[in-house]
């Protein structure tokens, strides 16, 4: 029987297993599981303290600020299994942002993870602008903050800790046992879970409404794919993914449907925390693989030369399996004895290095994966499978599955989904996992639909005989040159991304008669690279800038002429949040780096470039 919504499917899991695996988090720097029985008790304290703080209507919103935690997966359990709807605030989100979400779901109450949230929460509550529009207090419903760490925190009136409502929660659980009950009881399929915002990188974010049936039907479906089956379960679910973003939120929903834990992770410690937790899924964006791929690469530069040739020899049996392992068929007996050798001699210790030896599959979502990079992982012997979908989808459509997998497509479509291609290649959608809109948004919600009902991706791409789907652009990003040209930029800054040293790379050349780049060089990557080179850790060096311009000529190899990026500067600095060129989700803000670089970008179209 489907469960009626995600707050019940999580205690029917409690129910089922309350010996079993939870959580898996780090405690006094080793991994440490929490039980489902154990979570279970926590949820409803959480839950009976939030219920006797204040008065809270049926299906309030409650905001959840901070970074990937077990304490924010109990909140947000805590919430869900008494009907209230969930609101997933990004930690790098600024005040007025911040404020703007608050004020469009009119969330009530605030859990933030710490002081500087709680800092966050405090100016925003002074009132704020956000484009071009004024914010009083007044507009604010927030009654009540709930900090979930407190350290260095002074005391004052206007929060509370987590620890002390869940104190308080605890002592009054009968008092409030049958509310929660009635609340739970009450919550049907079709209501709004959560709202999940998307990136406003031209306007403010649109809240995007997604329901229980919404995130229920996306694990049911993907139920019947192979992704998630029994290998996964030791090792758990791998999460370092922000809570914001509808990749992580699924990561965390499946954790109750398959009964299997979630490891907590962050992107400071990946590396360490692969290693020590050997995670069975592991999901995460191209880059990060992207990553991996590099760092391996650069440790095998510096090893002899016969390991060095025994590595290319191991890579190279790996990706002869590739057409049998994505089809699902034997090796020939020949390439079976010497994938074997291959495997034991190398493959299995870079398993183990990366902290994948027991991982059942590796999930690409968000941004394309380079079929380099996916080639090099599925030789490793992985299961690095590529998927597409958006926020408002909840979040798939798409997703190349063990046994039926292409390089370079995103893969069939994820039962229970229909697609179509647009006349103008843009990819249509329908299905029990799309939204029906976004939050006060009625003028964007038509835009987001057609008369027939189909979402409009505002992807382009084609399907081919096999059902597999390729991405070939994003609509409102084709770049049209002055000479009638279109070009996909995503494509471009994809393959230019393919460089241990290239963070973010953006194409110019709309209304323009050729192409150009701005590059931001990656200096984490740089000082490794620079080091075993023996030369200056200096992201405009000449060595830097000759290296990017051999990159650019091999990627430029691949293009038509018309495509083709006949100039690159680098800018200052790498993109990030912080500096204002990424969204929360970590895109690129394409407007404003252009306009904040718009002397790099003429000096590439007065002959003054220098790239």
């Amino acid at each position: 029987m489907a469960d009626v919504h995600v707050g019940a499917m999580v205690l029917r899991r409690i129910s089922e297993a309350p010996n079993a695996p939870a959580i898996r988090r780090r405690v006094n720097g080793t991994y440490a599981d929490v039980s489902w029985g154990d979570l279970g008790k926590r949820m409803a304290n959480i839950a009976s303290g939030i219920l006797t703080a204040m008065e809270v209507e049926d299906r309030a919103a409650v905001a959840i600020l901070g970074n990937t935690s077990d304490d924010w997966i109990a909140c947000d359990f805590a919430l869900l299994s008494v009907g209230l709807r969930t609101v997933p605030v990004y930690a790098s989100l600024l005040p007025d942002e911040t404020g703007y979400v608050h004020v469009d779901t009119g969330a009530v109450l605030t859990i933030v993870e710490d002081g500087d949230q709680l800092d966050k929460i405090r100016e925003m509550q002074k009132g704020f602008s956000f484009f071009d529009k004024d914010y009083t207090p007044a507009d604010l419903k927030l009654k009540r903050i709930v900090v979930m760490n407190p350290n260095g925190v002074e005391p004052a009136d206007d929060w509370e800790s987590l620890a002390d409502l869940e104190t308080r929660g605890a002592a009054q659980l009968t008092d409030t046992a049958d509310d929660r009950k009635r609340r739970a009881d009450a919550v049907r399929r079709d209501e709004v879970c959560t709202y999940t915002y998307t990136s406003g990188t031209t306007g403010p974010p649109k809240g995007v409404i997604q329901t229980h049936e919404n995130m229920l039907s996306m694990i049911e479906n993907i139920a019947t794919t192979g992704m998630f089956d029994e290998s996964i379960k030791a090792g758990g679910l791998f999460l370092f993914l922000p809570l914001a973003h509808s990749f992580g939120r699924l990561i965390e929903f499946s954790s109750p449907f398959f009964d299997a834990p979630i490891v907590i992770s962050g992107i400071p410690t990946l590396g360490d925390d692969l290693r020590d937790a050997r995670p069975g899924f592991i999901p995460a964006a191209p880059r990060v693989y992207e990553k991996m791929k590099a760092k391996v690469e650069t440790a095998v530069a510096g090893a002899s030369p016969i390991r060095q040739a025994l590595f290319r020899w191991a890579i190279a049996t790996g990706k002869d399996t590739i057409p049998y392992t994505s089809t699902g068929t034997e090796f020939p007996f020949f390439l079976g004895l010497r994938y074997g050798i291959a495997d034991r001699l190398v493959l299995s210790k870079l398993r183990v290095r990366l902290g994948m030896d027991r991982a059942g599959t590796l999930l690409s979502g968000s941004a394309p994966l380079n079929p380099d990079v996916h080639s090099f992982f599925l030789a490793m012997g992985l299961s690095l499978l590529e998927a597409y979908g958006l926020t408002e989808t909840c979040p798939g459509l798409t997703s190349n599955q063990p046994g039926k997998l292409k390089i370079g497509t995103v893969g069939p479509i994820i039962p229970g989904v229909t697609i179509k291609i647009a006349e103008d290649g843009e990819i249509l959608a329908k299905g029990p996992n799309i939204t029906s809109g976004y939050l006060n948004r009625p003028d964007a919600t038509a835009e987001a639909f057609n008369d027939e009902g189909w979402f409009l991706t505002g992807d382009l791409g084609s399907m081919d005989s096999d059902g597999f789907v390729k991405i070939t652009g994003r609509k409102k990003e084709l770049i049209k040159t002055s000479g009638g040209k279109y070009v996909a930029p995503n494509k471009i800054e994809g393959r230019l991304k393919n460089h241990v040293l290239i963070q973010e790379a953006v194409i110019i050349g709309d209304t323009r008669n050729y192409c150009t780049s701005l590059i931001a060089i990656d200096t984490e990557e740089l000082e490794p690279w620079a080091a075993a080179r023996g030369i200056a850790n200096d992201p405009h060096s000449d060595a830097v800038k000759a290296e990017v311009q051999k990159h650019v000529d091999e990627v430029n190899s691949g293009l038509a002429s018309f495509e083709s990026i006949k100039y690159f500067e680098l800018v200052p600095e790498p993109m990030s949040i912080e500096n204002g060129l990424l969204t929360a989700s970590m895109k690129v803000k394409r407007k404003v780096v252009v306009e904040r670089y718009a002397d790099l970008v003429e000096s590439m179209y007065s002959g003054k470039s220098k790239g």
